[in-house]
């Protein structure tokens, strides 16, 4: 390994999973991700793999370019091609990304270049030349970018042909012992290397590779055949071993294969690095890195793959028994992704034992020859699934202790697998998990008996994987990761999903809770869509930048809210028309959702806008049209006072948890708060200093700005959803930028704006930050940044205001009843005046129904009921009290609105 990658190698692992420091020619103590023991280990001048030393009861190994990519992805950038070295990316990549000995490789290679024309992107790749005029060549900068990482020569053919490592010809091959023919050239590089070590040299052992499982190496076997038939010895004939990959495609043509070569002729087997059936997916390339190419490990393949080649179910039986040691007895197998159960009794063993001791034809047989035909004959198999499946991992949610086992079932046809979360309940009683089975897998029936079942998932499920669940989407502040659905974004660097449905960061594994994908992402590594924001600020202006940097400052909610206790909302208010829906929907196709802007809590229940409020982190919240002037359609109109404990990042709802305790389930708040609506929000003093206003009109519209929303509405998603992951990417940079900014702008903001009121300054200073923030990865020049910070000091200017004031329905309501209070005759205030508070002097209490009489005999046009109900709790210069029966002055009760007198009002009485 390099010294610049084992530097950059050692500081990841050390800050990752916390090693002591190192002691000789080790690193210790490191904490393991499976088990969480201090147990973790590797070699210090080595750190290719990491490993638990608890062996036996966790085992997890790990190694580093599969835990660490970014390191091992741009070979380009790190190694540059000189006229001395015109192999440099490529010889950096073979033996560092692939632990290759370059001295068995060099001039079998060279360093060549693709280009994707239509992703307009490249990288460096590795060629080795083939048999016919082909060749092949395998990406090395950041492959994930590409539909493929390996490309062959286009129109070129390697059918029926082998690669053959350097210096190695099929003359020499005549000698061999056992011929190993592997899928990729990789893999036969790493076995070439292995038998060529001191361990293996001169045990007749070759490899070579066939390009491809499809590839049936016809030409070459000719070629074998007739230099054996020229050769010294013709009589001898090499063992051919197909080792090709783990998995369905590298099973069912192995088996294809051995049975046609043995069918022409040849000696042949196979050789697998693990059983049938079970998911540690390593090639040949990774047992060579974690030293498992021994003289022993190869017994150990060779034997997995004759069981792999078995001709029928109980031959695969048989040899399993004899793999087994014969001192199992009962076991489960599975057979063309069927499962069946074997038994191979030792009372039934030795009854044919002693039947065939008295048939003269075995007198003097060996005994264990004797034992081993006795259990062909006395074995037998039982069929007890029409499919397969495998225990992939246990998943589990800590915060509500939801729990499953994540299952793949394969079938015997063609039919793709199906994976499916089944309960402890239904995996741990035949009846339920047959029922479950049939439920998720179409025709996959289950036979057996509850026994045969425990065997099987005990067997599956000793050294489980766990991964933790999370029941929202977005960014889990415990491990600093995104998890978006089918992509993961953790300190700059994008995780795809992988085969099993999981992230796997090395030191811990997660995946959403949900099947649901909220976010729909097309991504390339390469693009940066940021080509929008220009038409965005063309067609709304300041109002259209402000929006964009809250909705960024909202990808980082939780680690602002973790530095400043709170995040301001945003009030987007203004006639219909003005363009509001149409930013969000543009900004929600930028994360990936389409056709989408919000929901309106109005039409919700409490749980359904609890649920709508708690299954992000890290993005907005989108309510739209809030307080519109209808009845609500439950029990329960939505209060924007319960907005109050989000500011703070604090829990949204509280239901107990089914568990017969005490314990109670609290989700936390973690996005932001977008309110789109028509009129502004009329709320208590509290909940409007924790809002932050931009107002839509149409008094700067025009035909340019018509045409850049309109080319908005048309941007197709697939080519901007993948801007949230580029934003994600710029993490460090955002909040070490929005860090500085926020210290400085506190200052500022007050002096500008001449505000004092301490939280409205630290909301537009956040948002001031943002603005800031957000110039290191989107085009805001130098003059719209300065016009931006200028429009948010106006904005806090105008939310003093706002705040400070009364609403116009509240205004209009008390200068009309104090109009009607100086008229009132001296009858009126005996009888009943329209204060109907006895301490008339400290309180008022105004009765509605009353209150439209008097107006209606005066000539006076109020404000409606309606908007009454909705605007006087927030009267400000009079508070509001409640609604409450009072006893009258007359002594009747009425029911009444109640507000306290100010200070002014009650020393003037």
């Amino acid at each position: 390994m390099r010294d610049d990658i084992r530097t950059e190698v050692l500081a990841n692992i050390t800050r990752d999973y916390r090693f002591a420091e190192p002691r000789g020619e080790w690193l210790q103590k490191g904490k393991c991700p499976q088990c969480g023991k201090k147990e973790l280990f590797t070699s210090y001048k080595k750190p290719w793999v990491l490993r638990c030393s608890r062996a036996n009861r966790c085992g997890w190994e790990g190694e580093v370019k599969d835990l660490y990519p970014e390191i091992f992805d741009s070979w380009s950038n790190r190694h540059q091609v000189t006229e001395q070295n015109p192999n440099a990316a490529a010889d950096a990549y073979l033996l560092n990304a692939r632990g290759l000995d370059l001295r068995l490789l060099r001039g079998s290679y060279v360093q060549e270049s693709y280009f994707d024309r239509q992703r307009n992107i490249g990288s460096a790749t590795v060629r080795f030349d083939l048999p016919g005029g082909s060749w092949w060549e395998r990406l090395i900068d950041q492959p994930g970018r590409f539909d493929k990482k390996a490309r062959f020569a286009p129109g070129k053919s390697y059918s029926g042909q082998v690669w053959l490592p350097r210096d190695l010809t099929v003359e020499q091959l005549v000698g061999a012992k056992e011929i190993w023919i592997a899928e990729g050239i990789f893999d036969a590089s790493a076995l070439w290397q292995a038998f060529t070590g001191a361990e293996l040299a001169d045990k007749g052992l070759f490899a070579v590779s066939a390009m491809s499982v499809s590839n049936w190496p016809e030409k070459f076997l000719d070629a074998l055949r007739k230099a054996i038939a020229n050769g010294p010895t013709p009589t001898h004939q090499p063992r051919l071993i197909f080792a090709f990959d783990v998995g369905k495609a590298g099973t069912d043509y192995t088996r294809k294969y051995v049975k046609r070569a043995r069918d022409e002729g040849w000696e042949a087997s196979a050789a697998q690095p693990r059983p049938e059936g079970k998911d540690d997916k390593l090639d040949w390339n990774n047992l060579l890195v974690r030293d498992r190419l021994t003289e022993k490990h190869l017994s150990e393949y060779r034997s997995n793959g004759e069981v792999l080649v078995a001709a029928d179910a109980f031959e695969k039986a048989y040899k399993l028994w004899q793999q087994k040691g014969q001192n199992v007895s009962q076991f489960p197998f599975i057979f063309n992704s069927e499962t069946y159960w074997a038994e191979f009794s030792p009372r039934k063993i030795d009854e044919v034992v002693k039947e065939l001791a008295q048939n003269p034809a075995y007198e003097g047989k060996d005994p264990k020859e004797v034992r081993q035909e006795a259990a062909e004959q006395a074995g037998t198999i039982k069929r007890i699934c029409s499919a397969s499946f495998r225990t992939l991992y246990f998943q589990r949610n800590p915060v509500t202790e939801e729990s499953h086992y994540y299952i793949r079932v394969d079938f015997p046809t063609d039919r793709n697998a199906v994976k499916a979360p089944f309960s402890g309940g239904a995996l741990s009683a035949s009846a339920e998990f047959k029922k479950r089975l049939i439920s998720v897998a179409p025709g996959a029936l289950w036979l057996g008996s509850g026994e045969q079942l425990d065997r099987l998932v005990g067997t599956q499920t000793r050294k489980i994987k766990t991964v933790e669940t999370l029941e929202f989407t977005g960014y889990d502040r415990k491990r600093e990761v995104y998890v978006l659905g089918d992509f993961a974004v953790r300190r700059g660097r994008v995780h795809r999903l992988n085969e099993e449905d999981f992230f796997d960061f090395g030191d811990c594994a997660l995946k959403l809770a949900t099947t649901e994908r909220m976010l729909e992402i097309d991504y390339d590594t390469e693009a940066k869509p940021v080509s929008w924001f220009p038409v965005l600020i063309e067609a709304f202006g300041m109002n259209g930048l402000i929006t964009t940097a809250y909705w960024i400052m909202s990808l980082f909610a939780e680690q602002i809210r973790h530095q400043t206790k709170s995040l301001a909302f945003l009030e987007m208010s203004g006639l219909p028309g003005t363009g509001k829906s149409t930013v969000l929907e543009f900004l929600w196709k930028t994360a990936g959702r389409e056709n989408y802007e919000g929901f309106d809590p109005t039409k919700g229940t409490a749980a359904a806008i609890a649920r709508n409020l708690g299954k992000v982190s890290n993005l907005p919240v989108v309510l739209i049209e809030g307080d519109r002037n209808e009845a609500a359609h439950h029990s329960k109109k939505f209060e924007w006072e319960e907005l109050k404990s989000l500011y703070n990042g604090r829990a949204t709802r509280s239901r107990g948890v089914k568990n017969g305790g005490m314990e109670t389930f609290e989700p936390l708040f973690r996005g932001s708060i977008i309110i789109a609506q028509n009129d502004a929000v009329s709320a208590s003093p509290a909940v409007l200093e924790r809002i932050m206003s931009l107002h839509f009109d149409k008094s700067a519209f025009s035909e340019a700005t018509r045409a850049a929303a309109e080319k908005l509405e048309r941007w197709p998603a697939e080519d901007i959803s993948g801007f949230i992951l580029f934003a994600l990417r710029h993490e460090e940079q955002f909040m070490k930028a929005w860090s500085d900014a926020y210290a400085r702008y506190q200052g500022e903001l007050q002096q500008t704006s001449g505000v004092n009121n301490i939280r409205l300054i630290r909301n537009h200073a956040q948002l001031a930050a943002a603005l800031t923030a957000m110039c290191g990865f989107l085009p805001v020049s130098d003059g719209l940044h300065r016009a931006g910070l200028d429009f948010i000091a106006d904005m806090t200017r105008t939310r003093q205001r706002v705040v400070s004031s009364e609403h116009p329905v509240v205004e209009k309501f008390w200068a009309i009843f104090d109009y009607l209070v100086e008229i009132e005759t001296d009858a009126q205030r005996d009888e009943r005046p329209l204060n109907n508070h006895r301490k008339a002097d400290e309180f008022i209490a105004v009765s509605l129904p009353q209150f439209f009489e008097r107006c209606r005999t005066h000539g006076q046009t109020p404000p409606t009921e309606d908007d009454l109900r909705r605007h006087l709790k927030t009267s400000k210069g009079r508070k509001f009290v409640g609604c409450k029966s009072v006893n009258a002055p007359g002594g009747k009760h009425f029911f009444c609105w109640v507000f306290t007198r100010p200070l002014a009002e009650t020393s003037i009485i």
